[in-house]
């Protein structure tokens, strides 16, 4: 088991360390950009390292960087090996001791790093944070809210375990000592992440807090953009993570084994079932609630 020591710190005097690394790996989403680099750059200070990979945005993204250059502590823009070695390069070059990544056609909620410096403080022993995180569409409109499960070998081999990415963040000394991201993996990097967390044991939390918020729209990778070669890849890696880290080999298709998960997900997670049903029942109040979050007018 790795078990993480975080000492005590006042976060809020300048610590030599950093509290927090955010990494933002950006390419060819321009169209998004601004909103991810704004939503950290107005919650950083002397805590919170923020660092951007761009391995060769040909969309106006570069130029785009260029005007938050005095917002971004290292901008790393050399070529990259895949979306997991990008991270890889931006986690390399972190000084924080927590780390956290952020899509850069996703965004960090208001409040995020004042609630992540306090959820972590009170848990000096863990090595792993699960929060919560919206889901967004294109438009920035809210769909639902993702709630996190247990990340453990077993929670993860039945297919019961619910990972949102937005919402998760770890202890940098244990992220080196599992090896960082995967840079083979070019489908499910931050699944197997993960799984290397849940094969070491590392001792995790799951907190109520929402940090993040999650774009799904028709151009992104969740949204099916780069098509079957892409779906065969996330196949292949996910069986061999199933085989080679959990210990589980999946029988038969993956895709039949993720659809059976939903059921397994709901009979071993049913508040998260009826939460779920509420948001369905109860749109209005979802919008409410996600409103709050950002800071917005209930009128």
């Amino acid at each position: 088991m790795l078990n993480p020591s975080l000492p005590e710190s006042d976060w809020g005097k300048g610590a030599a360390q950093p509290f927090l690394s955010i990494v933002t790996l950006s390419f060819n989403q321009a169209g998004y950009l601004r909103e991810a680099l704004e939503s950290v750059i107005r919650q950083k200070d002397g805590t919170v390292e923020f660092i951007v990979v761009d391995p060769g945005s040909t969309d106006g993204s570069r130029d785009i960087l260029a005007e938050y250059g005095d917002g971004v502590d290292t901008m790393i823009l050399d070529p990259d090996n895949g979306p997991a070695d990008g991270l890889n390069k931006g986690f390399a070059a972190a000084r924080g001791r927590i780390g956290y990544f952020l899509n850069s056609d996703d965004f960090l909620l208001p409040g995020a790093v004042d609630a992540l410096k306090r959820q972590w403080t009170a848990r000096p022993g863990i090595g792993l944070l699960l929060g919560r995180a919206w889901r967004v569409r294109g438009d920035g409109s809210v769909e639902r809210e993702l709630l996190p499960t247990p990340n453990d070998r077993s929670t993860l081999a039945s297919g019961a375990a619910t990972i949102v990415q937005q919402g998760f963040s770890f202890d940098m000394d244990v992220f080196r000592a599992v090896g960082g991201f995967n840079t083979a993996n070019r489908s499910t990097w931050d699944y197997e992440l993960l799984a290397q967390f849940a094969a070491a044991d590392v001792p995790f939390a799951i907190v109520g807090d929402r940090f993040g918020a999650f774009r799904l729209y028709a151009g992104g990778i969740s949204g099916g953009a780069l098509g079957e070669a892409h779906q065969r890849r996330f196949d292949a890696d996910y069986q061999r993570i199933h085989t080679e880290i959990l210990g589980a080999p999946i029988e038969g298709d993956v895709m039949a084994f993720l659809m059976r998960s939903r059921k397994r997900k709901m009979m071993s997670h049913p508040s998260h079932a009826l939460h779920r049903l509420r948001e369905l029942a109860l749109p209005s109040l979802t919008r409410r609630r996600f409103n709050t979050d950002m800071g917005q007018s209930q009128a």
